[in-house]
């Protein structure tokens, strides 16, 4: 058991519910995913030892690089995953997650899915604990933060986490231990402290390691470590550190997409991002933030970067010891400063926080104790949105995958278009992991324009087979091209049916929550998603469909379509003197929108029957168009 002396917990601001095997909600859940393959970097053998280093250690992970641990203060080949979608509000940005997959991305037990046993491993480098005068040695101690699960697959009981030390013969001793209990809170980062004690651990190669014992067979029984830190002089109850961090990625600026078609942006399309800091202090602090945003616009193949924002905070925001807290930057980009004509533009976000968390004049760091540490690495954080010809919830990066089941069930999507007018898509991206059976299998990928229940519902069905991806790709995404285009306009769906009883799950992404906009229908009815939460990794992408020519004659789109409809179709954006009638000759009213590439047409009061609807276009055409019913 815990010896509450030596703990602190920090709670969570939102809860999320997680059983052993995660939350469904009907026929949708969460999965785990084949992590991404490490880098040949990663993969390659130590030649050398990491040479002996003296106190003060810290590593909070935040300013990792790559998805794998630091490799100038870790050992390689832990197995252990640096991310920043597993953790629940961590104490700064980024955790180290152990779980049931090696090193190399791949299950500790490949044909035995229920086998238990040590996995991961992270392994410090040495410290010359040898150093510390004996006088010294009752006040060095470690101290770290665990979070049971998180987001990740919650350890059973009998799963252990650990901590050992290693004395002067080689020899691994354990220090603490938990194991995990239908008590334990996934939501919670639970500090705690550990005295270093015995003479066989002060010796100049010194070093400690984190493992963890439970399933072998995958990305299961998950747990999270924070924070690291061991120094001389400490106390048990020494768990205020002069560290203010940014816990989170930055919001999204476009309400909740990360990325939109650039013809869309409108007044309304930008949000002023947001951004979490944890005072890690038992003491208020204040904290100021100043971002600035970098533009990349590419046209004609051409890239030009500048900056285009600069935001510092008016007034200093003070946080209350031990809490986290959430930001709203003042900076929000007007589309008049873009160049809406362009390929594409990439906005660049970087986020400071200016804390004096390294200043000794009016600041709280001691030099004495805490050097050489640099506790402002946690205080930036970068993030990329894109303005192209997609609209986008994810961040491009699955921590997980989301699977419906049972042949038959369906999936719709929700996007809600940032412009009133009609436009075409002409592909979607897709992104389905590597996961258990990888036989061949169909999906009906489909688009709706309503969630009604009725066939007049669909825009788009067709059968297509799944690629699955590895995330190490450079590209993970897979396109359905769509070549004749399908309209759409204000709201639409995408999603897919189930041909099989295949489990087929599709990237879900853990840092952003669009989960309201997620429909399942196993049994005629559409029911919205109340308990998933994250993004999707599938995607809209909008342009002129490949069949459409120059010459209107010779052009396909210059007739309406689709032919035949209920009540709307659609004619070249060129049309003008545009008439309806009956094959009698009454005239028929109508109501006309322009788009993108199309004009919309919508009958007022459609009667079934075959219709006649004349435009000029260089030229009168006239062509004819059946209502259904």
């Amino acid at each position: 058991m815990l010896n509450g002396k030596y703990s602190i917990i920090f709670k969570t601001l939102l809860a999320v519910g997680v059983a052993s095997s995660f939350n469904a909600f009907s026929q949708l859940k969460i999965v785990q995913i084949d992590r991404q393959s490490p880098s040949k970097e990663n993969k390659a053998a130590r030649t050398e030892s990491l040479p002996a280093r003296a106190l003060p250690f810290w590593d909070d992970f935040s300013s990792t690089k790559t998805p794998f641990p630091d490799t100038t203060t870790w050992e390689k080949n832990s197995g252990v995953w640096v991310n920043s979608g597993t953790g629940i509000d961590p104490p700064s940005l980024n955790v180290a997650t152990f779980d049931g997959y090696d090193a190399q991305g791949k299950p500790y037990s490949v044909n035995n899915v229920l086998a238990n046993g040590l996995a991961d491993q992270l392994t410090s480098g040495p410290l010359k604990l040898g150093d510390v005068p004996p006088a010294e040695r009752s006040g060095v101690y470690i101290s770290f933060f665990y979070q049971f699960a998180g987001n990740g697959d919650a350890p059973e009981p009998g799963d252990v986490f650990s901590l050992l030390f290693k004395n002067a013969a080689g020899q691994w001793r354990q220090a603490w231990s938990i194991e995990s209990s239908s008590l334990s809170k996934p939501d919670e980062f639970i500090q705690i402290l550990v005295p270093i004690v015995g003479d066989e651990y002060f010796h100049n190669e010194f070093q400690f390691r984190f493992q963890n014992f439970g399933r072998l067979s995958g990305p299961f029984d998950t747990w999270n470590v924070d924070y690291v830190y061991v120094n001389k002089g400490r106390t048990a109850n020494d768990n205020s550190y002069p560290d203010r961090s940014i816990t989170q990625p930055i919001t999204t600026i476009f309400n909740l997409y990360t990325a939109i078609p650039i013809k869309h942006l409108n007044s309304t399309s930008f949000t002023k991002p947001k951004f979490s800091v944890f005072n890690l202090k038992s003491t208020p602090q204040n904290i100021n933030n100043f971002l600035s945003v970098a533009k990349r616009t590419f046209k004609s193949s051409n890239s030009v970067i500048e900056i285009v924002q600069l935001d510092n905070a008016a007034n200093a925001t003070l946080l209350p010891p031990f809490s986290q807290s959430e930001i709203q930057t003042a900076t929000q980009i007007v589309p008049a400063s873009l160049d809406i004509g362009a390929d594409s533009i990439y906005l660049n976000y970087k986020l400071s926080i200016t804390t004096k968390d390294n200043q000794v004049v009016d600041g709280d760091y001691d030099p004495l104790v805490f050097s050489p540490i640099d506790f402002r690495k946690n205080d930036t954080t970068n993030r990329t949105f894109v303005m192209a010809k997609y609209y986008s919830y994810d961040d491009g990066v699955a921590e997980y995958g989301a699977n419906i089941t049972g042949a038959g069930t369906q999936l719709a999507y929700q996007f809600d278009m940032s412009t009133n007018k009609q436009d075409t898509i002409v592909g979607i991206d897709l992104f389905f992991p590597k996961f258990g059976d990888e036989t061949n299998q169909n999906i009906q990928l489909h688009i709706l324009d309503a969630l009604t229940g009725n066939q007049s519902d669909y825009l788009f069905q067709k059968i297509i087979p799944v690629e699955r991806s590895n995330r190490n790709d450079k590209t993970i995404f897979k396109r359905v091209d769509i070549p004749g285009g399908v309209v759409v306009k204000n709201t639409f769906y995408l999603g897919w049916k189930l041909t099989s009883a295949a489990e087929i799950p599709i990237g879900l992404d853990a840092n952003n929550n669009s989960g309201e906009k997620i429909f399942v229908n196993s049994s005629g009815s559409w029911i919205q998603n109340k308990t998933l939460k994250g993004s999707l990794m599938i995607r809209p992408v909008f342009g002129k469909p490949k069949d459409l020519t120059t010459s209107v004659a010779e052009s396909a789109s210059a007739k309406p379509f689709p032919n035949p409809t209920q009540q709307r179709f659609f004619l070249p954006n060129e049309a003008k003197e545009i008439q309806l009638y009956t094959v009698t000759g009454s005239s028929v009213s109508f109501e006309q929108a322009d788009g993108f590439d199309h004009k919309e047409i919508t009958i007022s009061h459609p009667v079934p029957g075959l219709y006649l609807v004349r435009y000029f276009n260089q030229v009168w055409h006239t062509e004819k168009i059946m209502v259904a019913p």
